[in-house]
């Protein structure tokens, strides 16, 4: 008897977890994206399948660069914006990140637009 309440329980809260009331997360709005005008690195990443998951773990591989200050994922058009810090950023490092992590096809958009760390810089991490 004592398992039925622990699975009718259980039902119910993944029932309620599983819901569509849940808090949205904050977005950064393209408005707001770079008001600084720092300079910026597109890559497009036409593998991108779904904006719930594919569009987050992009912005995800990519804000965890060094040197990325803030991503911009635009899903409809498959590209991401990475606002950089200058000769910090090392793009083909990106690139190789989000192709290890099966986006196959992305590309870096309009050529490099950050130089890669230097080999010493590399190794001190």
């Amino acid at each position: 008897m004592n398992y039925r309440a622990i699975l009718a329980s259980l039902a119910i809260g993944l029932m309620i977890g599983c819901s569509d009331g849940d808090v949205p997360i904050p977005e950064t709005t393209a408005a707001a994206f770079n008001s600084a005008g720092a300079p910026t690195v597109e890559f497009s990443v036409p593998d991108m399948m779904c904006p719930d998951s594919c569009a987050v773990k992009t912005k995800e591989i990519l804000a965890e660069q060094r040197g990325a200050r803030d991503v911009l994922v635009d899903f409809e058009a498959k590209t991401a914006t990475v606002v950089i810090e200058e000769g910090q950023f090392d793009a083909d490092a990106a690139l190789a990140a989000l192709l290890d992590h099966g986006f196959d096809h992305s590309t870096l958009n309009g050529g490099a637009a950050a130089k890669p760390q230097a080999a010493e810089e590399t190794a001190v991490q």
